[in-house]
């Protein structure tokens, strides 16, 4: 079951598939979320402490959850919520652990953002890859066009509806993230703050 799952996540990844062809599998639910909050520590902690970070993406896969199971039920289309929440963290996670080693090359230069805000003014004393900020960004829409794509089926409607409901996952999906990170800063006395 697990390589047709990996297949259907691939297929889903290439716009070849939707969270309908996933196995109907809830108790895959916590391990895949698991999964995906791995993948966001990962990239996470290489700027922000263990702590912090681990918090955050577990905030970041809990988000994701209600607001999944939010837009489904606008729908009236709760029984979908497994395949698509699989989905989601699923493809989410594989394309995050693309993206750790590429955010490795910049994470000196967010730390030192972090610790001299004023370096933002000054553009050319940062030295960021241009590469890795094109290849990041890049892996970041295709992760938002299968996002729409999942939505779209999940919801039963076209794809610009699709583009919309994953746009306003997104953002509140961020709201719900910053909130978290100042709670995070206050809980650990502003280590989590990026």
């Amino acid at each position: 079951m697990l390589s047709s799952f990996l297949v259907t996540s691939l297929r889903i990844l290439t716009f070849r598939a939707g969270p309908q062809d996933l196995p109907y599998e809830p108790r895959l639910s916590a391990p895949l979320a698991l999964l995906a909050a791995l993948a966001n520590v990962l990239m996470l902690v290489q700027v922000l402490p263990l702590g912090a970070a681990i918090l955050l993406a577990l905030g970041m896969v809990a988000g994701m959850a209600l607001i999944t199971q939010a837009i489904l039920r606008t729908r009236k289309l709760e029984a979908r919520f497994h395949q698509t929440f699989a989905a989601l963290v699923t493809t989410t996670a594989l394309i995050t652990f693309a993206l750790v080693p590429l955010f490795a090359q910049l994470a000196p230069a967010m730390r030192e953002i972090s610790a001299n805000p004023a370096l933002l003014e000054q553009p050319d004393k940062l030295h960021l890859p241009q590469t890795v900020v094109f290849l990041m960004n890049l892996l970041n829409l295709w992760n938002f066009a299968v996002s729409a794509s999942i939505f779209r089926y999940a919801a039963n409607v076209g794809m610009g509806l699709g583009l919309v409901l994953a746009l306003v996952a997104a953002l509140t999906l961020l709201m719900f993230v910053a909130m978290l990170s100042m709670f995070a800063g206050a809980l650990l006395g502003g280590a989590a703050a990026a």
